[in-house]
């Protein structure tokens, strides 16, 4: 591993990182020990990444609250690094809640083609305050949902995506920097010669 990765952040993150034999001396996570061993959970690579950002995002944006756990939980069957699933996750937070829900709602009225909006003679009918915001909530629900695996879905196809982009990109010029250092280290032994 390179030491730029050791140092700061990923020297943080490698402490942090249970290895396989912690994973078997923790009584609770013995029985999941082989899963847990996967060396794609815990390493970053070219098949783990994007499979961990698509589905910290896919889960992030459907399930609001204990999404990390999710993440992590569901990263052992696609074979996702785990650390970078429940990361991206935290592109939902209280700020991005709000605006992402009234785009779904949005999104999922124009889905489906009509007007999500409630009849004010059938909202009229119904007394109290809470009676009417569930009558609301009631006859929202359907867009809000549809917009919500929307946007799931299409962020994590985007994420998907991108991440694999910018690793194959970030790949490709980590090469290219190491083939530039030969060839100026070999015309440097050539001249010297």
């Amino acid at each position: 591993m390179p030491d730029v990765v050791r140092s700061g952040f990923g020297a943080f993150v490698q402490r942090h990182i249970p290895t396989p034999e912690s994973i078997g001396r923790n009584r609770l996570l013995r029985p999941f020990a082989r899963q847990l061993g996967q060396p794609n959970l815990w390493r970053m690579n070219h098949r783990s990444v994007p499979r961990a950002v698509a589905l910290g995002l896919a889960v992030g944006v459907i399930m609001p609250f204990l999404h990390m756990v999710l993440a992590a939980l569901l990263a052992i069957p696609a074979r996702a690094n785990v650390a970078m699933a429940a990361a991206f996750t935290l592109v939902v937070n209280p700020l991005t809640i709000p605006p992402m829900y009234y785009a779904a709602y949005h999104i999922g009225k124009w889905e489906l083609r009509r007007g999500a909006d409630v009849d004010p003679a059938a909202a009229r009918q119904v007394s109290g305050e809470v009676a009417r915001f569930l009558f609301w909530i009631h006859h929202a629900s359907g867009p809000i949902a549809l917009g919500i695996l929307t946007i799931a879905a299409t962020a994590a196809t985007l994420g998907y995506v991108l991440s694999a982009f910018f690793w194959r990109h970030w790949i490709t010029s980590q090469y290219r920097a190491r083939r530039t250092v030969r060839r100026f280290a070999r015309r440097s032994r050539a001249a010297d010669a």
